[in-house]
């Protein structure tokens, strides 16, 4: 079964930094608070996996956390999406980088045909990758609608590109597959 797969920091795209209510003092939220703190990009992140049917991978260091998914969904992630699980930690000296991370998850997961990755920074990611990231445009934000109609302009461009390629293929199939002729012929005496 194919699947489609938004790979997901948390720090400044779920969780960003917000003011208690005094405003005295202005912090993140970490994985002991039970939730990441931004709602509003919780809810536009839920709309890019309902409306364009993805799920989740989280490449958060919040995944080091064992209540990392529950910190998304007490967030306010809509039912009905499912977070699949979390990228591996890699090493520094096994050549760590959040695209190293997640190309290993893909290579370990050929199931997945559509990816995005949504973060705040310019991470190190391979060229591949770079067509499917999209960098939060306000970090302190989080993902916001702009980030979201970025997303759902990668993802059409992708969706276009992959219905024209079947759409050739269709019609060189077609021009190629012999036609018989149906006219009847008649006989000279």
């Amino acid at each position: 079964m194919q699947s489609r797969v938004i790979f997901l920091d948390y720090d400044g795209v779920v969780n960003t930094p917000m003011w208690n209510e005094k405003g005295t003092s202005c912090r993140y939220n970490f994985p002991s608070d039970g939730k990441v703190n931004n709602f509003q990009a919780v809810q536009w992140l839920s709309e890019a996996c309902k409306k364009f049917h993805y799920d989740i991978v989280v490449t958060s260091t919040w995944r080091r956390s064992a209540n990392y998914k529950e910190c998304l969904i007490n967030g306010g992630l809509r039912e009905g999406i499912e977070i699949l699980g979390k990228t591996e930690h890699l090493e520094v000296q096994e050549g760590w980088s959040r695209g190293r991370e997640i190309q290993k998850y893909l290579d370990e997961h050929p199931e997945i045909n559509y990816f995005m990755i949504l973060d705040d920074e310019n991470v190190p990611i391979n060229e591949v990758q770079r067509d499917h990231f999209i960098q939060t445009v306000d970090a302190h934000g989080g993902f916001n609608e702009a980030d979201f109609f970025t997303f759902e302009e990668i993802y059409m461009k992708k969706f276009l590109t992959l219905a024209l390629a079947v759409l050739m293929m269709i019609s060189m199939a077609a021009c190629s597959t012999p036609t018989v002729d149906e006219t009847p012929k008649t006989q000279d005496t």
